[in-house]
């Protein structure tokens, strides 16, 4: 086996275009991990309102965890509307995105078709309409007809939404009749109401949120998910060069199968078996190699860039290089040619990744596409990532056995494809 491994190795380093790969996907990674990129889809909207650019916006990447997000259409503008948006915020019940069109000609019809196409087209817990005049019908306590609030959900969380918006509505009414009394309903009416009830707010005593991070319902800082969203893209460049870097060794078995080399081979003392893991010997050091640069790439990084000490991110890109270059390896010699297994390990890569959740949440996946994402190896490594990140000591213990599962079933897949293959040599000769 010794001598298959350092044959294999020696074809690969003449290989210009194996080169190319092994040295661009760490860089090409480095360049990601070290980008100061805020992902709108990983945005912290659990203490600031999401401002829309325009009412057309869709907001169902605001409630990947299950938040119940609210879309308001603003036609008011006012520092009085701002005020009880920002309460409903800062519950920490709901997320707010806000589509201000204070400055447009808003008709009923065109309100009542955009909450048609929330219903149907978005995901959210329920919209609202703040109109125009929204500081005159507080004034004149005429409350339920400052907006207009639309349940687009079964959420039983639109009761906690009601209760809120009645609470605060009760609290400006009580503050108008006082200022009605005071002879403070003048020009200045919004700005006295909302500074009279910030003034008695600071008077409540300090709320604290204490997040506990656990299981399945990690939660994730906001630079904790931009450096996941980070992460994720950094392993699409990775697993992309573990995965030609594999094929580049799956070409060696390809010519050797085409000239009859293997055969040779599996009439002396080696069985098929043999002859596949020494394959895969030649992916461990392919990946060994490509870890090695991607190391030497990290000095580059600080530790907060990749949201972890400099060891373990090592590790984690050593086991997920294993996974993908055996992976490769295997697809390509099964193929048994090289147009054939290129196009199959760059379908497999191309699914596998799409479905892992490297690229966007899977969050609002069918059940069906959730389940089919479990086989995905990216899918349990970003998983990891999240809980190397939360302080999880079980990470790793997931990773190694995902790893062993893997390979495994690519060393048996291999050695049973290779004997079928040989077997119906022998039938055609």
């Amino acid at each position: 086996m010794r001598t298959l491994i350092k044959t294999g190795m020696k074809q690969l380093m003449r290989t210009k275009l194996f080169w190319f790969f092994v040295l661009l996907a760490p860089l090409l990674s480095t360049l990601i991990l070290r980008s100061r990129i805020d992902f709108t889809i990983a945005q912290d909207a659990e203490t600031e309102i999401v401002e829309l650019e325009k009412a057309e916006d869709k907001v169902a990447y605001y409630g990947g965890k299950g938040e119940y997000v609210i879309k308001v259409y603003d036609a008011s503008g006012t520092d009085l509307s701002e005020y009880l948006l920002n309460d409903l915020q800062q519950s920490g019940l709901f997320t707010i995105c806000r589509a201000d069109v204070s400055g447009d000609e808003m008709q009923e019809m065109f309100i009542a078709e955009r909450i048609r196409e929330d219903g149907f087209e978005d995901k959210l817990g329920a919209a609202i309409y703040i109109l125009s005049d929204f500081d005159e019908k507080i004034r004149e306590g005429k409350t339920e007809e400052a907006m207009h609030i639309y349940i687009l959900s079964e959420d039983s969380r639109r009761e906690a939404l009601e209760s809120e918006l009645k609470l605060q509505f009760s609290r400006m009414e009580r503050y108008c009749d006082f200022m009605a009394v005071k002879g403070m309903m003048g020009e200045n009416f919004s700005a006295d109401l909302v500074r009279a009830m910030q003034e008695a707010d600071e008077q409540m005593p300090e709320k604290q949120t204490i997040s506990v991070a656990g299981g399945e319902g990690r939660i994730l800082s906001f630079e904790q998910n931009n450096q996941k969203s980070r992460m994720g893209y950094a392993f699409v460049f990775l697993t992309l060069g573990f995965v030609f870097c594999g094929f580049f060794v799956a070409y060696t078995s390809i010519k050797e199968q085409k000239n009859g080399v293997f055969t040779r081979i599996t009439l002396t003392n080696t069985n098929a078996l043999g002859y596949f893991a020494s394959k895969i010997a030649c992916s461990f050091i392919v990946s060994l190699m490509m870890t090695g640069i991607t190391a030497v790439c990290s000095l580059l990084l600080k530790p907060e860039e990749m949201g972890m000490d400099r060891g373990r991110f090592i590790a984690v890109i050593f086991l997920l290089g294993l996974i993908f270059s055996g992976l490769s390896t295997l697809l390509a010699i099964l193929m048994g040619d090289v147009m054939g297994g290129a196009m199959a390990v760059f379908t497999v890569w191309c699914i596998s990744s799409l479905l892992s959740g490297m690229y966007f949440p899977i969050t609002h996946m069918s059940e069906a596409l959730k389940i089919l994402s479990m086989l995905m190896p990216q899918k349990w490594f970003m998983e990891g990532t999240e809980m190397i990140f939360v302080g999880d000591n079980a990470a790793f213990r997931v990773l190694l056995y995902t790893t062993t599962a893997y390979l495994g079933i690519i060393l048996g897949l291999g050695s049973l494809g290779l004997k079928l293959k040989r077997a119906d040599a022998w039938e055609l000769g």
